[in-house]
């Protein structure tokens, strides 16, 4: 009767470990944060994290396409969002997430050229990539799909869109060679 009793314990025991350690989203590296760094977004921050995402999507196309008048306040909107989502969001590798967001996009709304344009949207992929890394099925409930390009650069697009390189000096060559990650 006494075994019964302490192996039942040991049970509940180990199950409330896995519980615990198991409810985490990991993912931002860099600055003050490491690969083991684990980014929680809170059921309020998703929303604002969405929204971003969004404003992400339409100034890819738009980097695409050459519309760099839009662009301004397309990433006006993102900053908008990425504001909510620090404010909304507790102190932490998610805030750190969001605002590396919003110093991109602040940097892209004030960029004068396409290298500036270029360099400010680099910012905004390298901040959500970690994220996206970690939680790849983030990837498919957003309809994304990761790319890169054969001079390494990285960036998100809708997954049902033909690739196309925002970084290309060309718009009629796409990098010659692109790889996809799909989830």
């Amino acid at each position: 009767m006494v075994k019964y009793r302490y192996s039942g314990r040991v049970v509940l025991f180990l199950l409330f470990l896995i519980f615990n350690f198991s409810v985490s989203v990991s993912a931002h590296e860099g600055h003050d944060q490491n690969d083991e760094t684990v980014i929680t977004i809170g059921k309020k921050s998703y929303i604002h994290f969405q929204a971003v995402l969004m404003g992400y999507q339409y100034i890819y196309s738009y980097m695409v396409k050459g519309g760099a008048s839009e662009i301004s306040s397309l990433a006006q909107n993102v900053i908008d969002a990425a504001n909510l989502g620090i404010q909304s969001e507790p102190e932490g590798p998610g805030q750190h997430m969001m605002q590396h967001i919003l110093e991109g996009s602040e940097a892209l709304k004030n960029a004068k050229d396409v290298n500036g344009r270029r360099e400010a949207f680099a910012s905004i992929s390298n901040a959500l990539f970690p994220f996206f890394k970690q939680w790849p099925n983030q990837l498919m409930r957003s309809r994304l799909k990761m790319c890169r390009c054969k001079s390494g650069h990285e960036w998100l697009q809708p997954d049902n869109c033909s690739t196309v390189c925002p970084y290309s000096q060309k718009k009629s060559s796409s990098c010659l060679m692109i790889e996809e990650t799909k989830y």
